[in-house]
Formats: C-alpha cells, structure tokens, sequence
C-alpha cells in the first residue's frame, strides 16, 4: 500500500478516485497545525503538460480537484510533515510557509509499457494564514498581494498557538507536478510540468 499512497500524493488527478478505509489518524510530531480541505485549479498558463493524446502524460480539464490534508510538527527542532490519506511526507517549514516536496516512481503512459525509471516530483508550497489574517483578506485566497503575508495595524496576528488549539484559518499556494521521462526502453523523452493553484480551509 505505500507506494499507492506515494502515487495518490504525486498525481492529484487520482486524489479524487481514491477511497481509503482508515483507522483514527496519527500525525507524527508534538504539535498539529490544522486539517484543511484543499480545492486545487490548474493553472494553464504555467502549465506545460496537455489535455491532447501522445504527450508524456495526458491531463483532464475537469474541473478543480479535492484533498485533504493535515499540516504537523515537532516544536523542538525542524522537523515537520503534511499528512494526507494516512502517509506522512516531510514538509519544512519556515515561518508561515510550509513546503512539502515528494519525489515518486511513477508509470507514465505516454514513456511505453516498457518503460523504466519514469518519476513524479510533487511540491506543495502553501502560506498558512491566521484567523485575523483570513478576515484581513475577505476569507479567499484571490485577495492575497504577490503571494505577501497581510499586515494590519489593527490586531492581526500571524498563526500560532492558543488555549484552544492552533489559529491557522487557511493556507494559499501552489502545487506543482513534475513529470520526468524514464531511463530505459521508454518512448518519451522529454518531461512536463502541471501547475495548480490551492486554497486549503480548515475543516478540523
């Protein structure tokens, strides 16, 4: 099962057909941020894979996809993780930025059947933003400047803990799927990248 889970992360086309019967989650670490529930839209613009057959990979124009996944850290040292559908992948974090890279192997349809060494390369680079910084923004993403952090004068704070848990409201971003040609007996030679935008809301 784990390289199906690494293949569900990688490829967020299959996030949506996948049923996962799990036990009560465990997040690893000593602090947990927050669950979020992530609509991701792709990006045409930056996008260099396509929706016509015979490319490296052929992508779907259907509509934005959905994921869940839950952001964890340990509060003594740099360690942290993005949880999603029970596997746990590393994710650094650094001040409100969070960025998690995977890296997969993958079979890629448009390498050949024979195909071997064909990879995914996953990262989701999102900003967390606080309860008051959600307010500051009008609650979407859209309104963010250049990607920036709000400021305000007038009590916003940025994301941290509480007596009643962590206030982290929603997280912006991107995720970015490269696809890499294989290195054997492949018919592909050149790779592609999708690019999605991402706007997380906590759910838990």
């Amino acid at each position: 099962m784990r390289l199906r889970r690494y293949v569900l992360l990688s490829f967020p086309i299959l996030v949506m057909a996948a049923v996962a019967c799990l036990s009560e989650p465990q997040y690893p670490g000593d602090q947990v941020l927050g669950t979020f529930r992530f609509d991701a839209t792709i990006d045409w613009s930056r996008t260099t894979c396509t929706t016509n057959p015979g490319g490296i990979v052929q992508l779907s124009d259907a509509g934005p996809l959905r994921f869940e996944g839950t952001f964890s850290r340990n509060t003594s040292g740099d360690e942290g993780w993005l949880t999603v559908q029970g596997f746990s992948r590393d994710a650094d974090y650094t001040g409100q930025r969070v960025v998690s890279v995977q890296r997969v192997a993958a079979t890629l349809a448009g390498c050949g059947s024979g195909c071997e060494g064909a990879q995914i390369e996953e990262t989701l680079d999102t900003l967390l933003l606080s309860s008051s910084q959600d307010d500051l923004i009008g609650r979407s993403c859209a309104r963010l400047v250049d990607g920036g952090v709000p400021e305000s004068d007038g009590g916003v704070q940025p994301p941290g803990p509480t007596p009643n848990g962590y206030d982290v409201q929603r997280a912006c971003g991107t995720l970015i799927d490269d696809f890499i040609p294989g290195t054997k007996n492949c018919t592909c030679i050149k790779g592609c990248r999708a690019v999605y935008t991402v706007e997380g809301m906590r759910v838990n």
